[in-house]
């Protein structure tokens, strides 16, 4: 027996693609029109854009290692959460850690859009502070996880949830995906979600996110007269539904984006 079509699209991703750091294998996984959206960007073009953005980082981490903590297996669409970890040489070769979600769309039995959030504000503290922070523990068989079919009323339940601002104040569902500093809920007051992508299999599911609201303080080396400013926040996550209601979110925000966006002028 061997591992579902879908599943071996995403080992063949984290595993031979980045953890072996074999780009050759994007050829065999990715369409060539794949595109990624990321804090804001989209990189359109698996060997035009894409690539070389990728190719920089592995350069930049050459030991770099990606440890997959979850996964959702669907017959057209997968996800994961994910830490990656490795040495800079950049940085002397500071260690560093930083987690995140990303989510696929899968066409032609490829790879064919991609959504992804990743904690690069926990990344930039390490590499400036020549700090390590712990990477959690793996899921014990990440690519066995059952191919299931997409349900509507689970996505319509992930819908309501997720485009309501008060949702996100309900901390005791939310696994934030964030290491020190402040979390994203005590940097943002929600005003409007909107949904870029999400994808159901089973009673679970993906999702990429934009959020727009005012920034409400946090950030210790931004100026406070910056509070009040509206801004964007993009998210993506993972959801499990249980009960007829959301029962737990895993999500990581783009905090670095947001710090930057702070940074610039008003």
């Amino acid at each position: 027996m061997s591992i579902g079509a879908s599943a071996q699209l995403l080992r063949g991703f984290a595993v031979d693609f980045l953890t072996c750091h074999n780009v050759a294998t994007v050829e065999t996984i990715m369409e060539p029109d794949y595109a990624l959206s990321i804090g804001g960007f989209l990189l359109a073009g698996r060997d035009d854009k894409y690539l070389p953005a990728t190719a920089a980082q592995l350069e930049q981490f050459p030991g770099l290692c990606v440890t997959v903590h979850d996964t959702v297996i669907g017959p057209d669409a997968v996800a994961m959460r994910f830490t990656e970890h490795g040495a800079s040489h950049r940085h002397d070769g500071r260690l560093s850690t930083w987690g995140g979600v990303t989510l696929f769309c899968i066409k032609n039995g490829r790879l064919c859009k991609g959504w992804a959030e990743e904690d690069y504000y926990a990344r930039k503290r390490q590499l400036a502070d020549a700090t390590c922070d712990v990477v959690k523990s793996p899921h014990p068989a990440p690519w066995d996880a059952p191919c299931e079919a997409p349900d509507a009323a689970v996505e319509a339940l992930a819908r309501e949830w997720l485009v309501t601002p008060d949702s996100w104040t309900d901390t005791s569902r939310i696994d934030e995906i964030s290491a020190e500093g402040p979390r994203f809920v005590e940097l943002l007051m929600i005003d409007a979600v909107t949904i870029n992508q999400l994808f159901s299999a089973g009673q679970r599911g993906a999702f990429h996110l934009s959020c727009t609201g005012t920034y409400t303080g946090g950030f210790e080396d931004i100026n406070p007269a910056r509070t009040g400013q509206i801004v964007t926040l993009h998210l993506s996550g993972i959801f499990d539904v249980a009960g007829g209601k959301v029962a737990r979110v895993q999500v990581t925000a783009d905090r670095l984006g947001l710090h930057r966006s702070l940074m610039g002028p008003k």
